[in-house]
């Protein structure tokens, strides 16, 4: 079973191989064909994996095959082709040689009579050790991962191939009855891919266990381990009509639905109008109207995220893309190349941020992407504010604190650490002037925890 395609190069040639997997044995390589053109080998090698794992290529990928075998001399040529074929196949011809398997008694392996050692890492870390014995912190984190198999005899050929065995038949049910689930599984936890399956969900959560919160390790837990994912952000683009990512014109929303009643929830103080320094009725109050225009730009901010993160899929932001990505050019280059999950995670903050609104609370960022959002949201609140005295808007009642936003900025932030990613040092080699222009305020402290902060709320299905 071919599973990857290499190249190595010398000075004067190229060769691509192939990494071939057997039932019964280790991985061996194989060579495919030698060529004088790296760029060529190059590209071959990544075609032909990603033949390999799906068994078709994109019209685009094999145009670039065509180009590929013009390109090449004509025996190099024809052993691409036939190394294409092979790859869509997922069948890799070998001579019996090649295949070697394992013995059972390996006599590198040294005396069965010798007392095997310790790993440092079981003396330093005892598996049977409970929460108060282990030095250190402990973090859990819970992966979800959901697979799409469209191709069961592909999958299970693919993870036998790797060394996979399915369960025997007397303990596999009638709804399973070829242990698909262990070939999944077999391929989550070794590569996290199998020819004949696509990945469809990656999302986790983590937390410090503490002592003082009666958290322990889960193999000496009373409790079970349950963990809330949320759920997920397309029922939520479909079903409520303040998620951002529910456009106006949706027909699954609710025409209906109250917008919050920022009046109530966000109720004025009685005037006071003393200035006095001790006066509790003279200090900033967060209004109904700046909570109002907050809340739509919040809902306005998640509504792009999660349509360009749709759009972008796995590509990276560019330099080239002239800030056409409304939200996410916006964001501090570092982030730039993060993938599809982180996207949606992102959108997600913006989901959050409003429903703490919602909730008759202030903006409350739990990590550094909600406070990414939130500045960004500060910025562009007041362009919200509507013209007209028949709005829905023009109807909360009048403060003078209204659409304060610089207050909030101070208010609602313990620091404005994250803002440093915008700092040259931290943008990849960019300089002052390849910065967007609609990038909120410069950097003033320096973090980085934007790209990798583990997010405190439950995380949705994103």
């Amino acid at each position: 079973m071919p599973r990857e395609f290499l190249c190595e190069h010398a000075s004067s040639k190229s060769r691509v191989l192939v990494l071939l997997a057997h039932a019964g044995g280790p991985a061996c390589v194989q060579a495919v064909f030698t060529c004088r053109d790296a760029h060529a080998a190059q590209h071959a090698a990544r075609l032909l994996s990603s033949a390999a794992l799906h068994g078709a290529l994109t019209e685009q990928q094999e145009a670039t095959a065509h180009k590929i075998a013009t390109v090449l001399p004509d025996a190099p040529a024809a052993s691409f082709r036939q190394a294409l074929e092979r790859a869509r196949a997922g069948v890799w011809p070998s001579a019996a040689p090649a295949l070697f398997s394992w013995p059972a008694d390996d006599p590198f392996e040294g005396s069965s009579q010798d007392e095997p050692e310790l790993p440092v890492s079981a003396t330093r870390s005892p598996k049977d050790a409970r929460l108060a014995d282990l030095p250190g912190q402990v973090v859990r984190v819970v992966q979800l991962r959901e697979f799409h198999v469209y191709d069961q005899a592909k999958v299970r050929a693919a993870a036998a191939a790797g060394g996979w065995e399915p369960m025997p038949d007397e303990e596999l049910g009638e709804d399973d009855p070829h242990d698909l689930v262990g070939a999944v599984m077999f391929g989550a936890e070794t590569t996290g891919e199998l020819p004949g399956m696509d990945w469809l969900t990656d999302a986790q959560e983590g937390h410090l266990l503490l002592l003082a919160r009666g958290d322990e390790v889960a193999d000496w837990s009373t409790e079970a381990v349950r963990i809330n994912f949320g759920t997920g952000w397309r029922l939520q683009r479909a079903a409520n009509p303040y998620a951002a990512s529910v456009r106006p014109d949706d027909p699954t929303a609710d025409p209906e639905e109250p917008q919050p009643d920022f009046a109530s929830l966000f109720a004025l103080p009685e005037a006071c109008d003393c200035e006095e320094e001790d006066c509790r009725k003279c200090h900033w109050t967060f209004t109904p109207r700046t909570a109002d225009l907050l809340f739509s730009t919040l809902v306005e901010l998640a509504e792009a995220a999660y349509d360009e993160a749709a759009e972008l899929g796995e590509r990276p932001v560019t330099k080239d893309d002239d800030c056409a990505w409304g939200f996410f050019s916006r964001l501090p280059r570092v982030t730039w190349r993060q993938n599809l999950q982180w996207r949606r995670d992102l959108a997600r903050a913006c989901d959050d941020l409003a429903g703490d609104l919602q909730r008759g609370t202030w903006p409350q960022p739990s990590c550094a992407a909600e406070e990414m959002v939130l500045h960004l949201a500060l910025d562009d609140a007041p362009a919200h504010l509507e013209a007209g005295d028949d709005s829905p808007h023009a109807a909360l009642p009048k403060h003078r604190d209204d659409y304060d936003f610089d207050a909030c900025s101070d208010v609602f932030f313990q620091d404005h650490d994250v803002l440093w990613l915008y700092d040259s040092k931290y943008s990849e080699g960019s300089d002052e002037a390849d910065r967007s222009e609609s990038s909120p305020h410069p950097a003033r402290l320096a973090s980085g925890k934007l790209v990798r902060g583990l997010r405190q709320r439950p995380c949705a299905l994103s």
